[in-house]
């Protein structure tokens, strides 16, 4: 649908709507079965198990991402596995290109703690 998905990926620092972000998952869903990879939306059993990511189930290439998950973090999950998997010469829709990784081989941590202050 025309305006659902913002350009760019929400475009001047603001966040799409609902809309936008369940379209966005949606772009991502059928991106992976163009690539032959089943996408499972399910809730994890244990809490401990991660949020999810790419394996292989019986031979098969599966993106598996914990339901329980809030929607702009399960693109999250689904966007690093298939950044992963996808070749870089593969076309993408732009509006998806931002929610992809693509081949960082290392991601630095965006905070980093400060020892704690020593009392007198």
């Amino acid at each position: 649908m025309p305006g659902d998905v913002p350009e760019g990926g929400g475009g001047e620092g603001r966040a799409p709507p609902a809309a936008s972000w369940t379209a966005i998952l949606g772009g991502l869903k059928a991106l992976a079965a163009e690539a032959g990879v089943e996408v499972r939306i399910e809730p994890f059993a244990l809490a401990m198990a991660g949020k999810g990511g790419l394996c292989r189930i019986e031979g098969r290439r599966v993106i598996l991402v914990d339901e329980k998950l809030g929607l702009v973090e399960q693109i999250g999950v689904l966007g690093e596995a298939l950044g992963r998997l996808l070749p870089r010469e593969r076309t993408v829709a732009p509006e998806l290109v931002p929610y992809l990784r693509t081949g960082h081989g290392r991601v630095g941590r965006l905070l980093r703690p400060r020892p704690l202050a020593r009392g007198r």
